[in-house]
């Protein structure tokens, strides 16, 4: 897979593939790793503690930015269950058919494959729950206008989780400053509600956001014949959830 920075035009039209078979529960090695790159992300970032750690539930709407072949993406249909639906987004469109086929093969039938746009995932405006993105943040291009074009995709009380390599003090390579991750997401319109840091022996911090608060103007009164237009409001969103409840570009560390 490639960097958004380094994929051809052709990427940037958008395609999606819908995963149509049955969803059978029965079928315990659905999301099993496929090989021994698979395996070692999952050691260092384990599936099920992070899908609690996002709040991903039963039922729930969520989007992978940067999905790749699925090896997130089958956990996390088989989290939601068969009321739920996964929208997998990446700008790799061999990557997307690799993880439909996939989905196909383990039986999920709620899962959606997107192909996205190097600023833009395409998301499906207003029905998300959930935006997550694994150790893919570091490749974007473009972080800031890439999220600001998904938060529309997200719900009143939808949240976005970044799950990402972290810089410690001294580190070098391909990660992000929690500095650098909240200055970026505050410009795309998210406000930081936590960091979890429950996996940082394994350098991998999870940034919990919410889309920050949307100023609308209120109704027109006014005395007489004449009316004045009221300070704009604050529409307030609900506080953050407890318990809030791969990728573009292949490189082997990610």
């Amino acid at each position: 897979m490639t960097k958004r920075a380094l994929g051809t035009c052709g990427l940037i039209l958008a395609a999606s593939f819908v995963v149509m078979p049955g969803f059978p529960q029965e079928a315990k090695d659905r999301v099993a790793p496929e090989n021994a790159n698979e395996a070692r992300l999952n050691r260092l970032q384990p599936p099920s503690q992070v899908m609690d750690i996002i709040g991903a539930a039963p039922g729930m709407a969520i989007a992978e930015i940067g999905a790749g072949r699925g090896r997130y993406v089958v956990n996390l249909a088989d989290r939601v269950g068969p009321t739920g639906k996964i929208y997998a987004e990446d700008i790799d469109e061999v990557a997307l058919r690799h993880c439909a086929e996939r989905c196909r093969r383990a039986g999920f039938n709620n899962v959606e494959t997107i192909l996205g746009g190097f600023t833009d995932p395409k998301l499906p405006d207003g029905k998300l729950d959930l935006i997550f993105v694994i150790s893919s943040y570091h490749h974007f291009s473009d972080p800031v206008a890439l999220m600001k074009n998904a938060r529309p995709a997200l719900k009143p009380t939808g949240r976005l989780a970044i799950a990402e390599w972290v810089r410690l003090p001294g580190g070098q390579g391909e990660e992000t400053s929690p500095e650098t991750m909240k200055s970026q997401m505050e410009e795309a319109g998210f406000v930081l509600e936590h960091i979890d840091k429950s996996l940082e022996d394994n350098r991998l911090y999870i940034y919990l956001f919410r889309p920050q608060p949307v100023d609308r103007p209120s109704a027109l009164k006014g005395p007489g014949q004449g009316q004045t237009l009221q300070e704009m409001t604050t529409e307030v969103f609900p506080p953050g959830i407890a318990s809030l409840g791969g990728h573009r570009f292949g490189v082997a560390f990610s």
